[in-house]
């Protein structure tokens, strides 16, 4: 489905179609055991990445998959009904500029922003004890400097994760945010 809506509404670059697998799927499936809780937020989803690969193999879970963009939201819908996920939510929203509706135990963003830019967006999202799992890149130096410095007025713990993704060579980080 994404190879096909792909040449009419970009939902991953064109480079990386013939990489989907490798590099789209697995790694968003990577973060599984960083989920916490039941109740998790997909922000900036764009082809349903990391959501619908996590919906998937966490049928327990309830899954909202945001995204800004009524065209993905559109492709999302015919993911969700063909492959029948009653555990997925859709909500097309800018997260960054709307009051949430919801509160979550986890959120998890890919390719969205740095962490310590997410954290003040989402944190009104998220209910006590939740975290946010930030995919970072596949190079440790390169996490969120601001958010490894910590300071006095920090609402969450901050550590790096170095998860495997089959496939590939490096090990990828992700960031993980613990309100405090």
């Amino acid at each position: 489905m994404v190879e096909k809506w792909n040449r009419s509404i970009n939902l991953v670059s064109r480079q990386d179609i013939d990489r989907l697998r490798s590099r789209h799927v697995l790694d968003s499936l990577s973060v599984s055991a960083y989920l916490h809780g039941i109740s998790i937020l997909d922000v900036g989803t764009g082809a349903g990445l990391p959501g619908i690969p996590l919906a998937i193999v966490n049928p327990q879970r309830q899954f909202t998959l945001c995204d800004r963009m009524a065209k993905r939201i559109r492709f999302l819908q015919v993911v969700k009904s063909q492959l029948e996920l009653p555990n997925v939510e859709l909500l097309e929203q800018d997260f960054g500029t709307a009051a949430p509706q919801k509160r979550f135990d986890t959120a998890v963003a890919r390719a969205v922003a740095p962490a310590a830019k997410l954290w003040p967006m989402l944190e009104p999202a998220l209910n006590p004890g939740a975290r946010v799992v930030v995919f970072s890149s596949t190079q440790m130096e390169t996490a969120d400097p601001v958010a490894k410095s910590g300071g006095e007025d920090m609402t969450y713990h901050y550590r790096t994760e170095r998860v495997a993704v089959p496939g590939s060579d490096q090990p990828h980080v992700v960031e993980v945010l613990e309100r405090l």
